[in-house]
């Protein structure tokens, strides 16, 4: 039995955020396997629910499927979202929101970036998708990503908050809000199941944390598999394996390993 941590943006997604019904196939294969699967991601948890979810099979058990979302600020079990739990330490103030939100509707941001209003603990904008295979459009919205984070740089840190840019989105979030304290939750959750290896699965450098989370809890067997753009990160007693593609392609490329 093995314990899996994976990503959801990036990882599960194809490069427009859409969910990959086949990547997610794959991992259902390893929950029917015995392994204990979890998803450790940025995205809320009413995002999960209406994208992610519905693709997972109502013939698997899926009450030890562990969830965290928004980095670790919103935890649970199951696919019933309202049994989760939301600590309001890490719920970053409204009127800091409202004043992202205001350099969000910015006239050079218009049709690249939108308010994400499900998030429930940090302020978070994501990219606007385009059609499949537009890159132009792919490094507009980029850019645009780029610069939103740098006009709000100041309202996050005179707000004693911290900025996240990642592959879709920028979140500005509580300054001790991290996936190590969802993995950390993860781990104390699973710690009296047998299981003697750990496989991480992220696209971006922040999701190695989840493996040093493991090192740190005393796991021996642990490999982050990277699925992002550019070099994969590296950590000592870490082993890493990289695919040759990105996003979900290069997720299913790695996964169909494991599985079968």
């Amino acid at each position: 039995m093995a314990f899996y941590m994976f990503d959801v943006d990036g990882v599960l997604t194809d490069e427009n955020a859409k969910p990959d019904k086949e990547a997610v196939k794959l991992v259902e294969d390893l929950a029917k396997e015995g392994n204990i699967v979890s998803f450790v991601t940025g995205r809320s948890r009413g995002w999960l629910s209406d994208n992610l979810f519905p693709l997972l099979s109502n013939d698997v058990d899926w009450s030890t499927l562990y969830c965290v979302a928004e980095h670790g600020a919103i935890k649970g079990r199951g696919t019933d979202i309202s049994s989760w739990s939301l600590d309001t330490t890490y719920v970053i103030d409204d009127e800091v929101k409202e004043l992202l939100y205001d350099v969000s509707k910015h006239s050079e941001f218009q049709g690249l970036i939108e308010w994400d209003d499900t998030k429930e603990s940090m302020g978070t904008v994501e990219a606007v998708h385009g059609e499949p295979g537009d890159r132009e459009h792919l490094r507009n919205t980029r850019k645009a990503l780029q610069d939103y984070a740098s006009k709000i740089e100041s309202i996050s840190k005179d707000s004693g908050n911290k900025t996240v840019v990642s592959t879709y989105g920028v979140d500005v979030i509580h300054p001790d809000l991290s996936k190590k304290i969802g993995a950390e939750w993860i781990i104390s959750e699973v710690k009296h199941k047998e299981h003697n290896k750990v496989l991480v699965f992220g696209d971006s450098t922040g999701d190695m944390v989840m493996a040093v989370t493991a090192r740190e809890q005393k796991y021996e067997d642990i490999t982050f598999h990277w699925v992002g753009e550019g070099n994969a990160p590296e950590e000592d007693r870490i082993s890493t394996v990289s695919s040759s593609a990105s996003f979900s392609k290069g997720t299913k490329e790695l996964l169909k390993k494991h599985t079968g």
